[in-house]
C-alpha cells in the first residue's frame, strides 16, 4: 500500500519539523541497536573460539593468556548487554511519541486514511484510536476538575492566579486532540456512507463541539459565568465524549471481528496502517542520520526524553494548529450625561437634583467597594509576602538539609574511594602473589620432567648393567661345571656351582 498523500514524492520533507526530529532520533536508536547486536554477536564468536581451542598442547602461561581473554571478552558482552537494554527502553519512550505524532498527521492531512479505516481493515489502528481517544476523555476531565478547584478556592473577587492560567493553558492541547479526532470520525463516517453508496447527505454526524475556544474563555470570562461554562464543558466531557467512545469502541469490535475471519485465504489480514507508512518514512530517516555524530544524537535524545521536552513540543505544535478565535467586541464605552436642558421650572429643578442624588450614592457605594477590594488585595499581598518568606524558609532548610546530605554523601564516596584503592592494592598484590606461584609451579613442573628423564635414563642403564651381570653370572656356572667335571675325573672334591647367601645380620 503507497503511503498517504500528506507526503510529497515519499519523503519527510513535507512534515512538521518536530515530528522530523523524532523520526531521525528513533532512526538513530535503531541504527546503534544494529551496531550493538553486531559487536555483540561477534565478541560472543571470538568467546566461542577461545573457549573450544584445545589446551592440551599449550603451556601454562598461553593458557592463562585465553582465560584473560575470555573473561575480557565476558566483560564486553556484559557491556554491550546493558547498551542494548538502554536502547530498547529508549526505543520504547520515543515510539509512543512517533506514533502520536504519526497519528496526529494521519488524522488531519491524510484523506486514505479515514477511508482506510472506513473499510474496518485494519483493527490495530482502530484499537489504537479508541484507547487514545478514552485516554484523551480521561486527561480532559482531570484537567476540569483541577480548574473547578482552583475557582473554588480563590477569591472570585480576585484577580486571576498564575496557576488557573497554567491550568487551562496545559488543558488547550488535550482540546485541540479532542476536536482532531471527532472530525476524523466524521471523515471515517462520511467515507463510510460514501462506501456503501447511500449518499453523503443521509450520514449522521457527530457534533463538533468548539472545545479548545470554550477552554480558552475560562481565562478571560468573569468567575460566575465560567464557572458556569466549566460545568457545561464536565458535563460535555461525561455524556457527549462518553458516548463518543463507545461507539468507537463498537467501530473497534467490527474492524476486530472482521480480522478473526482473516484465516481464511477470500478475506487476508492487512498490517497497521500507521506501521506501513512508517516503513515507507524509514528509509529518508535513516538517511538524515549521521553517523558520526549517533552518540551525541543518542545523548541528547536521552536527556531530551527525561526532560519531556517531546511531550512539550507535541503540545506546542496541538495550540499552534488551533483554529484562531474570532477577536472579542471592543467593550462598549460609557454612556456620557447628555448635555443639561434649560432649566425652565422648580421641579425639574428638583427632578434634576434628586438624580444627582441618587448618582452620587451610587458613587459612594462604588467607592466603599472599591476600598474593600483594595483592603482585600492588601490583605492578599500581605498573606501572599508572607507565603513567600515561609517558602524562602522552606526552601532554605531544605537547602541545608540537602547540604547536609550531600557532606554524608560525599565523605561515603570519599570513603568508598579508600576501600576501592585499598581493593584494588590489595589485588594487585594477590595478583603479584598469583604470578609468583604460577613462575614456581612452571619451574617445578620442568624440574619433574627432567627428574623423570633422569630416572629412566638411570633405570635403563642398571637393566643393561643387570643382563651383563646375568651373562657373566652363566659364564661363571659353565666354567664351574667344566671345572668340577676336571676334578671329577682327578677325583678331587667337587665346588659347590652356588654360595651360601651372607647373613650380614648374622655377622
Amino acid at each position: 500500500m503507497s503511503p498517504p498523500s500528506v507526503i510529497t514524492n515519499n519523503s519527510i520533507t513535507g512534515l512538521p519539523p518536530d515530528l522530523v526530529d523524532v523520526l531521525m532520533r528513533e532512526s538513530a536508536l535503531a541504527m546503534a541497536h544494529q551496531k550493538l547486536d553486531e559487536a555483540r554477536t561477534e565478541v560472543l564468536a571470538q568467546k566461542g573460539r577461545l573457549e573450544t581451542k584445545t589446551g592440551l598442547l599449550n603451556s601454562f602461561s598461553s593458557k592463562g593468556n585465553n582465560e584473560r581473554e575470555v573473561q575480557t571478552l565476558v566483560n564486553h558482552k556484559l557491556h554491550y548487554d546493558s547498551q542494548i537494554k538502554k536502547a530498547e527502553s529508549l526505543t520504547a519512550l520515543i515510539n509512543k511519541e512517533t506514533n502520536r505524532w504519526l497519528e496526529c498527521c494521519l488524522k488531519t492531512g491524510a484523506p486514505d486514511y479515514a477511508a482506510a479505516l472506513a473499510g474496518h481493515d485494519y483493527p490495530e489502528d482502530w484499537a489504537r484510536f479508541s484507547y487514545g481517544f478514552e485516554m484523551l476523555i480521561k486527561s480532559f476531565q482531570m484537567g476540569l476538575q483541577d480548574i473547578m478547584v482552583q475557582f473554588k478556592r480563590d477569591n472570585p473577587a480576585a484577580s486571576r492566579s498564575q496557576l488557573q492560567t497554567d491550568s487551562i493553558r496545559k488543558l488547550l492541547p488535550v482540546a485541540r486532540q479532542i476536536e482532531i479526532d471527532v472530525e476524523f470520525f466524521n471523515r471515517i463516517l462520511t467515507q463510510q456512507s460514501q462506501q456503501r453508496r447511500t449518499g453523503s447527505g443521509k450520514v449522521t454526524l457527530q457534533p463538533e463541539y468548539s472545545w479548545c475556544e470554550t477552554v480558552e474563555q475560562l481565562g478571560v470570562l468573569p468567575v460566575g459565568e465560567a464557572l458556569g461554562t466549566l460545568r457545561e464543558l464536565v458535563t460535555a466531557s461525561t455524556g457527549f465524549l462518553a458516548t463518543l467512545s463507545q461507539v468507537i469502541k463498537r467501530e473497534q469490535f467490527i474492524a476486530e471481528e472482521k480480522a478473526a475471519q482473516a484465516s481464511r485465504p477470500a478475506h487476508p489480514a492487512k498490517a497497521s496502517f500507521l506501521k506501513i507508512w512508517w516503513e515507507s518514512l524509514r528509509p529518508h530517516a535513516l538517511a538524515s542520520v549521521k553517523v558520526d555524530k549517533l552518540e551525541g544524537i543518542i545523548t541528547e535524545t536521552e536527556a531530551l526524553l527525561m526532560d519531556g521536552e517531546f511531550s512539550a513540543r507535541f503540545n506546542r505544535y496541538m495550540v499552534q494548529t488551533m483554529t484562531p478565535s474570532a477577536p472579542a467586541p471592543a467593550p462598549a464605552k460609557t454612556a456620557t450625561t447628555p448635555p443639561m436642558p434649560a432649566v425652565q421650572s422648580d421641579a425639574e429643578l428638583r427632578a434634576l437634583k434628586a438624580k444627582l442624588q441618587a448618582e452620587l450614592e451610587e458613587v459612594a457605594k462604588l467607592k466603599a467597594g472599591l476600598a474593600a477590594r483594595e483592603r482585600t488585595l492588601r490583605d492578599g499581598e500581605q498573606k501572599l509576602r508572607e507565603n513567600e518568606q515561609a517558602f524562602v524558609e522552606k526552601c532554605k532548610r531544605e537547602q541545608a538539609a540537602l547540604d547536609e546530605a550531600k557532606a554524608v554523601l560525599a565523605a561515603r564516596d570519599a570513603e568508598i574511594d579508600v576501600k576501592a584503592r585499598q581493593a584494588a592494592e590489595k589485588q594487585a598484590e594477590e595478583l603479584a602473589q598469583l604470578e609468583g606461584v604460577k613462575a614456581e609451579l612452571a619451574a617445578r613442573n620442568v624440574f619433574i620432567e627432567e627428574s623423570e628423564q633422569r630416572l629412566l635414563m638411570k633405570g635403563q642403564e642398571q637393566i643393561e648393567h643387570l643382563a651383563e651381570l646375568e651373562q657373566k653370572e652363566d659364564e661363571l656356572m659353565a666354567t664351574k661345571r667344566e671345572l668340577n667335571g676336571m676334578r671329577k675325573e682327578l677325583g678331587l672334591p667337587l665346588i659347590p656351582l652356588r654360595a651360601k647367601p651372607v647373613d650380614e645380620f648374622e655377622e
